[in-house]
């Protein structure tokens, strides 16, 4: 029987399409570069009417379904291609609509480049914590981060980014941090030391592409194993180098995990929970995490949005379900390695094969390997650090994707189901 945590409570993150277009191309994109196409068949802007139906949608799955914090990410393309009227009425909407039925934090992955002080005032007032994409300094940032021109984005990116750092500084806008996408044909070392040094960005993450068994992308292992050693030797080295730690969140969560049994017992929520995303594109189509629909147009169902199915409907149907067991189910090579508690086999999308599902470990398994042995050498050095990592490594996870998101049972008093059409939106001139 599961023993799962009082504290861990059902969450659910929500991706937002508000702009399908982007102002850049970079090449890398897997929305509008790669597999998925499904940007051409979708309206620029999430229209008014369908920001209603998503509200109501979502204010009775999170009933539905007993979700006590939603993460709302304004997503893309490229989100501030939205006129900022209409952004700032949406988020209006979603505070009031659904604040009293959950625990909402409202999210936004930009490029940075439209940023301007009326939009760091906006986001101030409804509290977005906005995350900025940026891949290194000008040579490797504008090569991978194009315009359509193919001029790069630099420039306008830290512009950008600069104007969010004075209003975090001034109290009225939440942090800001910074995604940037791995690319081992140039230095981990030099990327991060931009970030560190130049920029004074001191939480940042750097993210593994999505790619599963059916790209080359991963390949050789060598490049990537090189790639995350250089930047772990340089953020060992950043409290004496700039007088304070520097959280690198792929880093930091492992070792807080190998450290500490509840940092531990944290990440195993996270594992666990990593699949609990639903993308909303801009005409209300209904899907799983972006991430995973582009890896195989079998995980995809063009035919169901948010008029005609509820996220309980979603979340109990076969394609949510499919990320569940495969979370829940354990390769043969990961089930005997000593970082499984605190890998849990890898990204789902670095684990898909078409034909095969997620049934196998995530390509960048020998990549994986290297960061967790490299991290676990540095805790072992600690004081009881051999101690804490081997109690905590020596435990199985007790928390699983299948303890979560289940309908809960409501009186017929306890269930508001507003027409869609009785949410309304702010007058945008």
């Amino acid at each position: 029987m599961s023993t799962q945590p009082q504290a861990w409570s059902n969450c659910l993150d929500v991706v937002l399409k508000v702009a399908e277009r982007c102002n850049l191309a970079c090449p890398y994109c897997y929305y509008f570069y790669q597999e998925n196409e499904l940007h051409k068949t979708t309206p620029a802007l999430m229209a008014e009417d369908t920001a209603r139906d998503v509200a109501a949608f979502l204010r009775r799955g999170v009933q539905e379904l007993g979700i006590q914090h939603l993460y709302i990410g304004l997503h893309g393309g490229e989100p501030l291609l939205q006129p900022k009227k209409r952004l700032d009425a949406l988020c209006r909407t979603l505070r009031k609509e659904l604040s009293d039925v959950t625990t909402v934090h409202i999210g936004m992955q930009t490029n940075g480049t439209r940023l301007d002080q009326e939009w760091v005032s906006i986001l101030a007032e409804h509290q977005v914590s906005a995350g900025v994409s940026l891949d290194g300094p000008p040579h490797i940032h504008n090569a991978s981060r194009p315009d359509h021109k193919g001029k790069g984005s630099y420039d306008a990116t830290v512009r950008g980014l600069r104007l969010l750092q004075e209003g975090v500084r001034a109290g009225t806008n939440r942090a800001t941090g910074i995604l940037c996408v791995a690319n081992p044909n140039h230095s981990g070392e030099e990327v991060v030391k931009h970030f560190v040094e130049d920029l004074g960005i001191d939480n940042f993450n750097i993210l593994l592409p999505r790619e599963g068994y059916d790209s080359e992308v991963w390949k050789p292992q060598s490049k990537w194993v090189n790639y995350f050693t250089e930047i772990i030797k340089y953020w060992q080295t950043t409290p004496k180098k700039v007088g304070k730690l520097v959280t690198i969140q792929l880093l930091s969560e492992i070792m807080g995990a190998m450290v500490a049994e509840p940092r531990a017992e944290r990440l195993d929520f996270r594992r666990s929970t990593r699949h609990h995303i639903i993308t909303i594109s801009g005409d209300g189509k209904l899907s799983l995490d972006d991430n995973i629909i582009a890896l195989d147009k079998a995980l995809y169902d063009a035919n169901t949005n948010v008029r005609n199915t509820t996220l309980a409907q979603f979340i109990g149907g076969p394609l949510f379900q499919q990320l569940v067991r495969a979370v829940d189910s354990t390769p043969e090579k990961c089930a005997s390695c000593d970082w499984f508690r605190t890998c849990r086999s890898g990204e789902l999308f670095n684990r898909y094969q078409k034909g095969s599902g997620f049934n196998q470990p995530s390509v960048f398994c020998e990549t994986l390997d290297t960061i967790h042995t490299a991290i676990a050498a540095i805790v072992s050095r600690r004081e009881n650090g051999v101690e804490r990592l081997t109690q905590v490594l020596s435990r199985k996870p007790e928390i699983w994707a299948r303890d979560f998101l289940k309908p809960v049972t409501l009186g017929p008093t306890e269930l508001p189901l507003p027409e869609a059409n009785s949410i309304r939106l702010p007058v945008v001139e």
